[in-house]
């Protein structure tokens, strides 16, 4: 008798454990999102995959394209080129160029220290110009009375790089072209008049 009541009292528990088991499965499908509000992606299916899966996989795609959640965000656009300088350490950077060096000398003692050279942001809105970002300065002759460009330049700020803006051709020129066609070492005045 004693054996038979235990074996009533395991039924029973394991009666009311499967019920639990099952009612826990029932709440939970019928709290889930319907399959027509889920998102499927489709992985590949690898070869060791039972019939079923192999046969699920290849269901057709919903007619109606589901709406994305909110929680999905399309990938951001390929990023910049990291500014590896500040529009201050570019304007250095032009300043330190032996002809700009040159030039302010030759304006202050032209001038009797009247004038200067420097430099003057003419876009404070970055040029972009081949995928990276530049600078946009012009050396000015710089007076009481006004400000006489001599030349425009970009300067990156990705990298060392800098252009010089051939106005006469209307194009953008690399440095080494400039000091080997335009010869601006030789350079007198904002009026680009080489010296004799």
């Amino acid at each position: 008798m004693e054996l038979s009541k235990q074996s009533s009292r395991k039924l029973v528990i394991a009666g009311v454990t499967t019920t639990v088991v099952a009612l826990g499965f029932a709440a939970y499908f019928a709290s889930a999102p319907s399959a027509e509000s889920q998102v499927v992606v489709k992985a590949p299916v690898a070869a060791s995959a039972s019939a079923s899966v192999k046969a699920a996989a290849k269901k057709p795609a919903p007619a109606a394209t589901p709406a994305r959640p909110a929680e999905i965000k399309d990938p951001a656009p390929p990023a910049e080129p990291r500014a590896v300088r500040t529009k201050e350490q570019g304007a250095a950077a032009l300043m330190s160029l032996p002809e700009l060096q040159a030039w302010s000398a030759l304006i202050e003692k032209n001038t009797n220290g009247k004038a200067h050279g420097g430099l003057l942001e003419y876009d404070p809105v970055p040029r972009k110009l081949n995928g990276k970002n530049y600078w946009q300065f012009s050396f000015v002759e710089n007076s009481a009375e006004s400000a006489l460009r001599w030349e425009s330049f970009l300067v990156s700020s990705s990298d060392d790089e800098i252009l010089v803006e051939d106005g006469a051709n209307d194009e953008v020129i690399s440095l080494a072209r400039w000091r080997r066609e335009k010869h601006p070492a030789k350079r007198t005045g904002f009026d680009n008049q080489p010296a004799n």
